[in-house]
């Protein structure tokens, strides 16, 4: 009823202003309607989410593979409270040529396409640098940062990709309403790498992932 009320009044003005071109033919009267619309999309209807499932939200804490053999690894856990975040990835490793791997999504559970432009490496809270190395029992310093250089963390998101030390400028990626892909994360420990005399923790900066509304 509603919608029909305003088509009515539309049609009235109409007939109104052609009674009175016809009849006052020596005046002329223009009606001119001015008008504007701003659209202002909420914040809150984009929407991008860590999940542990590819076909749901969910945030069950994801384990890691390990290869090769078993490693003592800690689970990871999701918190889409915020800003989403991972934490607790964690892994101990014994010698080289060791990796873990954990499985992420990332799902779009807003209005709107999304579009991955960057994946950034931070560096640690403590340092200037994405990775520090730190000698514990009396390992050597000098072998402990020269087989840091040889740990890494990866990130993969679909096709794309970086690792420890760069930073990944993105365009053309997409990530559909509804949709999740893939986020692989590898800490690895390289087959050639050097060997320590001792124990040595490794910390590594936070890695952020950076979605947009526009490619």
């Amino acid at each position: 009823m509603e919608k029909s009320s305003r088509v009515i009044a539309v049609v009235a003005l109409c007939v109104a202003v052609v009674g009175l071109t016809l009849g006052f033919a020596a005046f002329s009267n223009t009606l001119t309607i001015e008008s504007s619309a701003n659209v202002k999309p909420d914040a809150s209807t984009f929407n991008v989410d860590f999940s542990s499932s590819e076909s749901a939200l969910e945030t069950n804490p994801v384990t890691a593979v390990t290869e090769p053999g078993e490693l003592t690894t800690g689970p990871a856990t999701i918190s889409n409270v915020g800003s989403p975040t991972i934490s607790g990835l964690s892994v101990e490793f014994t010698e080289p040529g060791q990796k873990a791997t954990y499985t992420f999504y990332a799902r779009n559970e807003g209005e709107y396409t999304a579009f991955l432009k960057s994946i950034n490496y931070a560096n640690v809270a403590s340092g200037n640098s994405p990775r520090k190395c730190t000698a514990t029992d009396g390992a050597t310093d000098s072998l402990v940062q020269a087989a840091c250089e040889d740990i890494t963390l990866s990130v993969k998101v679909g096709s794309e990709s970086a690792v420890t030390g760069t930073n990944a400028s993105i365009t053309g990626h997409t990530l559909n309403k509804d949709a999740s892909e893939k986020i692989v994360v590898e800490i690895e420990y390289a087959a050639d790498g050097t060997r320590a005399d001792g124990e040595f923790s490794v910390e590594f900066g936070d890695v952020s992932l950076t979605y947009s509304s526009v490619d």
